[in-house]
């Protein structure tokens, strides 16, 4: 019963693997830039949504000591022949046990941006681009506008 048992358990997740490939396939690819803003720690890494609108992020620290993933997911799409308007949530979880819901918004064809908080309260900032240069620099701009403030 152990050997079919563990067959059947393979078989499931080759299956879940297909089945996550089939669905990621099509996905639109996003470079993340975003900021822990209590410490400045910046984060940067990808989110892949497939076209049934869930997805997963992963993203790391600039130093590379903390890594952090999870799911994303549409939850409200502003017209169906353009991604402008469509707002959604991602929630990841950190290496070091923390985890965060950023709430976003893409506010042009090739990305936008999201704000969030940890599970202390802290604040999360996010941009995302099909662009990882326009992405880091979104989120460089934003380090910038608000030292001005």
């Amino acid at each position: 019963m152990v050997l079919g048992d563990t067959i059947v358990n393979g078989i499931g997740r080759l299956c879940m693997l297909a089945v996550a490939g089939m669905v990621l396939s099509g996905c639109a690819m996003y470079s993340v830039a975003g900021e822990f803003e209590d410490s400045g720690q910046m984060f940067f890494g990808h989110a892949a949504v497939s076209p049934v609108d869930i997805g997963m992020i992963d993203v790391q620290t600039a130093d590379g000591r903390l890594n952090c993933s999870g799911s994303t997911q549409v939850t409200r799409r502003g017209s169906l022949m353009s991604n402008v308007g469509a707002q959604g949530r991602a929630t990841v979880t950190c290496t070091d046990g923390r985890t965060f819901k950023v709430d976003f918004i893409q506010t042009s064809e090739s990305g936008g941006h999201g704000q969030g908080i940890d599970d202390s309260g802290r604040i999360v900032k996010m941009f995302f681009d099909m662009s990882s240069s326009t992405a880091r620099a979104r989120l460089e701009k934003g380090r910038l506008d608000a030292l001005i403030r």
